[in-house]
């Protein structure tokens, strides 16, 4: 069943079904008022007699955990899905929430691998909580002048990017185009030229948010300076984050009308794919030239297998990320690049020109079936890489069960330009993601998701903490679930800014 009406009635509707002690007439007459704003809505209650419809409603791109399987406390009370933008009245959905006893989860699309909207939205098996799913807001706006950018939070890489490659413009967002920027950004935002620009975070210049009390309140570097910090990497422990402004960057001549079409901006890449027996040959070429690349060049590896062959494979990868042969430093140390690979055999090389829809639709294979199952985790190292760090990625690479697996190196940001909670600067993010289609059997699923745990405990002595962006599910006895993805100094800082805004803990705990 699914039901659309006015926020005023949806919000009665979470209130009552959650009070014992007052009546719905009650709840209603509470909220009753000229100045309630009316806007559509729709909302799924867990015990509503369309049980599908409420499933339907929690299902995310990850097939891991279907929604029937949730543990009982990852199942919220209610999922309020406000079809357009509505402040006030998502803020009365905090206020009941808070009034009756529940907590408050958001989520902007449901790629965060671990179901961080869910499984870590309570503490114990007691709690209840509210799930606001934000997906449907998703307009974004562009200021060519001021080179600036306004989006909500179900807004996707790729509505972003279509929008700010029009006039020339980019923004640092996520590299996979399909994933929805609201959790991309609140916790770091590592993304398409994160190391030059900073991670998305950084080029986040300020943004609207719903706090405990129901409010909502603007924050940036000069106004409400320590939400501006702490939202900025650690945002789903603050509150609901309704509209993000956002700093662009010209990636070709900036127009201030609309001008271009992604398929026409040409990128300066370097390509090429490498067989098993030349991945030792690769890992050491990129810690020697990666440290001293220029910042505008992002460099990464990935890890594949063949799906014909079942060999391991490495794709290597130099983007740049200012305007096509503007940069003498980008042209020469890309020829570096071609200069080494031609000494080694090759699957596959080219030095020719990618487009910027070549860029920000490089990662959509990965995701584009349906039926896969991810088990992800995302670790910092240390720069330059380690002897004992390679070595080890080798020797655990080799052992990945599923052909649909991958690992990806690359850089995290290099010289962030604004201080926030992200943090591990400068350092390499390496994402691992076990990734299978389940058979029906247990055994098969143990086996992708012990490969994924042995590798992530062979790779702790050089692991510098965790990004919050890919994490396992979390299990409720883990006290260190997002303790672990932030510096020493950062966690305190949160643990302050939480209490301020956030006393009485309605949103996820640090």
């Amino acid at each position: 069943m699914k039901i659309t009406f006015c926020i005023l009635s949806a919000v009665a509707a979470v209130a009552c079904a959650a009070a014992d002690l007052k009546t719905q007439s009650q709840v209603y007459k509470a909220y009753n008022s000229p100045a309630f704003p009316r806007d559509s809505v729709e909302i799924y209650f867990r015990n509503q007699k369309d049980q599908d419809s409420y499933y339907g409603s929690l299902k995310t791109f990850n097939n891991l955990i279907l929604p029937k399987e949730f543990p009982a406390s990852a199942l919220p009370f209610a999922v309020v899905k406000p079809l357009k933008a509505n402040n006030k009245g998502l803020g009365q959905v905090v206020k009941v929430a808070k009034d009756f006893g529940l907590r408050v989860s958001a989520r902007s699309g449901g790629y965060q691998s671990g179901y961080s909207s869910q499984m870590a939205a309570v503490d114990n098996n007691k709690e209840d909580f509210v799930l606001i799913d934000l997906s449907k807001l998703n307009k974004v706006t562009i200021n060519p002048k001021a080179r600036t950018a306004t989006a909500e939070p179900g807004a996707t890489g790729l509505d972003v990017y279509s929008e700010t490659i029009k006039y020339g413009l980019h923004f640092a967002g996520p590299h996979t185009a399909r994933v929805t920027i609201g959790g991309f950004l609140l916790q770091g935002g590592m993304g398409i030229g994160s190391r030059l620009h900073g991670a998305g975070v950084d080029n986040v210049i300020g943004f609207d948010i719903i706090t405990a009390n129901g409010k909502t309140v603007y924050a940036d570097a000069k106004t409400n300076k320590d939400l501006f910090y702490a939202v900025r990497g650690g945002g789903q422990f603050f509150g609901v984050v309704t509209k993000f402004y956002l700093r662009l960057v010209p990636i070709t001549k900036v127009k201030s009308k609309p001008h271009y079409r992604a398929e026409d901006v040409p990128i300066d890449q370097i390509f090429a794919i490498f067989d098993r027996p030349q991945g030792k040959d690769l890992l050491d070429f990129y810690g020697k030239y990666d440290p001293k690349a220029p910042k505008a060049l992002e460099n990464k590896i990935i890890f594949v297998v063949d799906g014909k062959s079942n060999d391991k494979q490495f794709l290597f990868a130099s983007i740049s990320n200012v305007p096509s042969k503007s940069s003498s430093a980008v042209t020469k140390s890309q020829g570096e690049i071609t200069k080494w690979y031609k000494t080694v055999p090759t699957i596959f090389a080219t030095s020719d020109n990618s487009t910027y829809s070549g860029v920000i639709h490089g990662s959509d294979a990965s995701w584009a079936d349906e039926d896969l199952s991810y088990y992800a985790e995302d670790l910092w190292f240390p720069v330059p890489l380690p002897s004992g760090l390679k070595k080890t990625l080798l020797k655990q690479w080799d052992k990945v069960p599923s052909a649909l697996s991958s690992m990806a190196l690359n850089t995290g940001t290099w010289d962030a330009p604004t201080k926030n909670s992200l943090g591990y600067d400068r350092s390499y993010s390496l994402c691992i993601y076990s990734t299978w289609k389940r058979n029906g059997t247990e055994a098969w699923d143990n086996q992708n998701k012990r490969w994924l745990d042995e590798t992530v405990k062979a790779l702790k002595p050089w692991t510098l903490g965790y990004y919050a962006n890919e994490l396992r599910p979390k299990n409720l006895k883990d006290r260190d679930y997002w303790r672990k993805c932030y510096e020493k100094k950062t966690y305190k800082t949160l643990q302050v800014t939480k209490n301020k805004w956030d006393p009485e803990n309605i949103f996820k705990s640090l």
